[in-house]
């Protein structure tokens, strides 16, 4: 039994290196590696994140990376109801750090109406304009909120990219199905 083992192991480990080295061989293309792509920055699993068109420059110390992240936040959390330079559900958010400054904004978009219950007048005078439409509190942190802000305030006055035409094809079989 000895003998025989002598015999199969190397002629088997033989063969399994064979097998190998052919497959290397063969696949020997397709094993080198790809060069990596530029890293993007992303967003909680949103995928890359695009560079922002922006009217704004903008301010010391903003992070464009912080902007393209507010644009997703933006577009996940708030476009449903706002826009940044038209009134949809909610009022048009362009301007917004002229009308309140960051400390009341940031409580604002966590609990607006644990703001409105306070009593605090601009919070009632916004919630009644806006026919006592609630708007929802968010969990975002602190500088989810601000990276959304430092997004508007780059959008003032960008306008709407205009729409794409689609020309219209006419649908005309070009022969009929027969056999019927």
């Amino acid at each position: 039994m000895k003998n025989l083992l002598e015999i199969i192991m190397p002629a088997s480990l033989t063969v399994v290196a064979g097998a190998i080295a052919i497959c290397l061989f063969t696949l020997g293309d397709h094993l080198t590696p790809e060069p990596v792509a530029e890293e993007t920055s992303t967003c909680a699993g949103m995928g890359p994140l695009e560079p922002v068109r922006q009217a704004q420059p903008l301010p010391p110390g903003v992070d464009p990376a912080a902007v393209a992240v507010g644009d997703a936040l933006f577009k996940g959390n708030c476009a449903q109801c706002h826009a940044v330079n038209d009134v949809v559900v909610g009022p048009a958010l362009g301007g917004i750090t002229k009308r309140r400054p960051m400390a009341w904004l940031i409580p604002w978009v966590k609990n607006s109406s644990k703001l409105v219950a306070s009593g605090d007048e601009y919070a009632v005078k916004l919630f009644n304009q806006y026919q006592q439409q609630q708007m929802p509190s968010f969990q975002l942190t602190n500088a989810e909120i601000q990276a959304i802000i430092y997004y508007i305030n780059s959008q003032e006055g960008v306008p709407k990219a205009a729409p794409v035409a689609v020309d219209a094809v006419a649908y005309a079989p070009s022969e009929t199905v027969s056999g019927q």
